[in-house]
């Protein structure tokens, strides 16, 4: 009897290759992967078979090692203090984090096993949260990820149900206040005529609110016109001020405009800062904003239009003032201390109202009418509605091609309907 004819490889590489199901995922969907043989089909099947076996050993062995009496509020606590303090600023971990796991998380998670919560239980819990802001959101997802993660690495938990998560919000949105021009300007005069320079300071450069107070004589060079963000203040519980790197190592030079000088050059020094606390000693960054909150709150009722702004809002009036006057996105990052682009283009860098209507060309007292309308602009009009004497769409835009020339022509359509 002749012997079987052995089947050809099916890989164009010479290899067997055999598709076994190794599970599901998350919607019962079947998970396929390939084996590959030298030998035979055979071969390659065998090589999946043991892959499931090896699998499900694995899964059981870490089912007996998982504690599964852990509970989500002990598992938080336990990343709170040996993954996020540590590594953050005590702002930082107040505010992003503390605050997040205690307010939102640990009220709907709080007594669950953590190897109980699946991903249907954390779809739930941010269906419950539509009322909160698209960064809140965010905060929420990032903390239940990381807790998640770390989870994983020491064998708490199997899987990270966060990870496929979708939230929206209904909450509206709030924009940045950003002041104008002529509020910049006034802001400034009544800030140095009331004794408030850092007011005046912080629309000159967008320095950060504790970067601010941690200005030294010793970061400035009066002769090269330029000052050095090389630290930052801020508030510890139970320590008091401390000196901090900047935010994210945003170390940076730039430069001084000649009102910055000016105003840098009038005060009087006191000591090693150029705003020290009353007797000379680290500014707590807290208490400032506080008195700065009251300045605010006096501007406020001699000016109804400007709200009561934070240090916050002043730097970012003077970084939208810096795209207002046409500076680019990668500059302002540059000088305002972003490591990452996106957080100039999508937080400072928007487009105003009145920014707007100037590049469309639009009438504020009436949004309909167009306040420059260019000579192409009307001939294309005229060939479209018709002129009166019956003159054909055809004959006016062989006009517009003898007057304009059909390169321009087409270049000015294009650019309009891009």
């Amino acid at each position: 009897m002749a012997r079987p004819k052995k089947e050809r490889p099916n890989r164009a590489n010479g290899l067997y290759e055999v598709k076994v199901i190794v599970g599901t995922d998350l919607h019962g969907k079947p998970i396929r992967k390939s084996f590959y043989s030298s030998v035979s089909k055979a071969d390659a099947r065998r090589k999946g078979e043991q892959y499931r076996i090896d699998s499900a050993v694995a899964l059981q062995t870490a089912a007996e090692v998982i504690d599964h009496t852990i509970t989500f509020s002990a598992w938080a606590d336990k990343w709170l203090e040996v993954y996020v303090k540590p590594t953050v600023s005590e702002n930082t971990y107040k505010y992003t984090y503390e605050n997040t796991v205690r307010n939102h998380l640990k009220p709907y998670f709080g007594e669950f096993r953590l190897t109980a919560i699946k991903p249907i239980n954390v779809q739930k819990f941010f269906a419950t949260k539509k009322d909160s802001s698209v960064s809140m959101l965010k905060k929420m997802r990032m903390c239940l990820s990381g807790m998640f993660e770390a989870a994983i690495e020491n064998q708490v938990c199997r899987m990270n149900p966060t990870r496929k998560s979708k939230f929206s919000s209904d909450a509206t949105s709030h924009e940045k206040y950003a002041c104008s021009d002529e509020q910049i300007e006034f802001l400034k005069s009544y800030a140095l005529a009331n004794g408030w320079p850092e007011v005046a300071l912080l629309l000159e450069t967008g320095m950060r609110r504790g970067e601010l107070l941690g200005l030294m004589y010793s970061d400035i060079d009066f002769a090269a016109q330029t000052y050095s963000v090389n630290r930052s203040l801020a508030d510890v519980r139970g320590v008091g001020v401390v000196i901090n790197p900047p935010k994210k190592d945003s170390y940076r030079t730039n430069p001084l405009s000649q009102a910055a000088m000016d105003i840098l050059s009038a005060i009087p020094r006191k000591g090693l800062y150029v705003f020290p606390g009353k007797k000379g000693e680290l500014q707590s960054p807290n208490a400032w904003a506080k008195r700065l909150a009251v300045f605010m709150v006096n501007v406020h009722a001699l000016r109804p239009d400007l709200p009561v702004l934070t240090a916050h809002d002043l730097r970012h009036s003077y970084g939208t003032k810096l795209r207002r006057d046409g500076v680019d996105i990668y500059t302002i990052a540059k000088i305002m201390g972003h490591k990452d682009i996106n957080v100039t283009a999508n937080i400072y860098v928007h487009n105003e109202i009145d920014e707007l209507r100037k590049a469309l060309n639009i009438d504020a007292a009436d949004p309909g009418k167009t306040s420059a309308i260019s000579p192409f602009y009307c001939c294309v009009r005229d060939a479209i509605d018709g002129e009166p004497g019956g003159s054909s769409m055809t004959y006016r835009l062989a006009q517009i091609r003898s007057t304009y020339g059909s390169k321009q022509a087409v270049s000015t359509c294009s650019s309009d309907t891009e």
